[in-house]
């Protein structure tokens, strides 16, 4: 539901600069929505706690909420929605240390759970895109913050890729496409923002965002990501029906 809800806002906000009372009509929804299912996914969670459930899509929900901010200034939701932006900011980096110490020092992640490690690189770019986008003056020091562990994370995310992409095909492989387009989109705006305000380290941008993360992202998703689950989709099946009913609730797909 996380996704769904997540792209409902983008929608609101591609609608926004269309028709703000069709944008209206999409955001409020999504946004309740959103919130609802956050609640009822860590009421869930919390009422029969187990630290090896703990994955990174459950960076989703708490995270994922920064999407409505995209919108929420040209709804007339300007102060709301750079106080949103903090609050998510500070879930995230909160819930980072928990997740990184289920995945390195608790039992592996199932073979079915796998890709999820992808989500990795999710939602620190978003928080970086979302924070350079809403507000006009960004903090240096939170903004060089989000963009470390952010390619920190994409390149982890990257060199995941080489075993990842050696299973069978299974409906969690989706968890690798929304991961690289948002690290492109960060590294975009982070390119932008350090071309504008800090031309003395334009060596990075040319670095980062010329010749690193995003280059690597189209050739990945052209001629390696694509072809590979197309000719894994055959064996997917029986793999996809062993899935343990535990793990995929847990996953919050």
């Amino acid at each position: 539901m996380a996704p769904m809800t997540m792209s409902l806002l983008l929608m609101a906000d591609f609608l926004s600069g269309v028709d703000s009372d069709w944008a209206t009509v999409v955001w409020y929804p999504a946004m309740a929505m959103h919130v609802f299912m956050m609640c009822y996914f860590f009421f869930f969670q919390f009422k029969s706690f187990d630290k090896k459930n703990i994955y990174p899509s459950w960076f989703l929900y708490p995270v994922g909420l920064i999407s409505s901010t995209l919108a929420g200034p040209k709804l007339g939701f300007g102060e709301e929605s750079a106080f949103l932006a903090h609050i998510c900011i500070g879930a995230y980096f909160c819930m980072l240390p928990f997740v990184l110490y289920r995945l390195c020092f608790l039992e592996t992640l199932p073979r079915n759970s796998r890709p999820v490690l992808a989500i990795m690189a999710a939602p620190v770019n978003l928080a970086l895109t979302a924070y350079l986008v809403n507000l006009p003056q960004p903090d240096p020091v939170l903004a060089g913050a989000l963009a470390g562990v952010g390619i920190m994370m994409t390149l982890f995310v990257y060199l995941c890729y080489i075993d990842l992409l050696r299973e069978p095909f299974q409906p969690t492989l989706a968890a690798l496409t929304f991961p690289s387009v948002i690290s492109a989109v960060a590294m975009e705006r982070l390119t932008i923002w350090l071309g504008h305000d800090f031309p003395h380290w334009s060596w990075l941008e040319r670095l980062v965002g010329r010749t690193g993360c995003r280059h690597f992202t189209g050739d990945l998703g052209e001629h390696w990501l694509y072809p590979a689950l197309w000719i894994r989709q055959a064996p997917s099946i029986a793999a996809y029906r062993n899935c343990n009913e535990q793990e995929l609730l847990s996953c919050s797909f």
